[in-house]
């Protein structure tokens, strides 16, 4: 029943947290701040992200006579963290291919003047065309890859440190 049972709350959760994490993203597209990464945003999409881990776990312990192991906290935490990278890519993929073709082009300038106002001798006297030029090939390679790995690797060290406070504890 354990592995039905995590099974279960893992998609539902993983779903559900990626359904709200996209409905946010796609607010910022549509309020045209998708560019804009600043600290709020990051804060709004790892809480979201936490949230859904620990609302998962909690609903899993719940049905289970309010039992869980260390272990079960993290294989839930981690893969609802598997889905929300899943579907964030995909939604990055959607998001780059059909709602603003040019988001990559934009991104890359927005690096590119950051890059010659912190450190212009980075550039090596580039203009913007060949940044995006030499910069462009790498983006896919990296990008898509990243965000599946940090996603699943935040998800299971907050699972770790949540499994500290959830986990039953042994009865004397």
């Amino acid at each position: 029943m354990d592995e039905l049972g995590s099974k279960k709350y893992i998609l539902n959760y993983g779903l559900i947290t990626s359904v709200v994490l996209t409905t946010f993203s796609l607010m910022l597209f549509f309020l045209q701040a998708h560019y804009e990464q600043d600290a709020f945003v990051q804060i709004t999409n790892t809480l979201i992200t936490f949230l859904g881990i620990t609302l998962g776990c909690l609903a899993y312990k719940k049905a289970n006579d309010n039992k869980i192991l260390g272990s079960s906290v993290r294989k839930i935490g981690t893969g609802i963290s598997l889905i929300i990278a899943i579907v964030s890519v995909l939604y990055t993929l959607f998001l780059t291919n059909i709602l603003d073709t040019g988001f990559w082009d934009k991104v890359l300038e927005i690096s590119y003047y950051q890059t010659l106002e912190d450190y212009p001798e980075r550039l090596n006297g580039m203009n913007l065309s060949e940044f995006i030029e030499q910069s462009k090939p790498y983006v896919g390679y990296f990008t898509y890859p990243a965000i599946i790995l940090f996603t699943i690797l935040f998800g299971f060290i907050y699972s770790v440190i949540l499994a500290l406070f959830i986990k039953t504890k042994k009865q004397l």
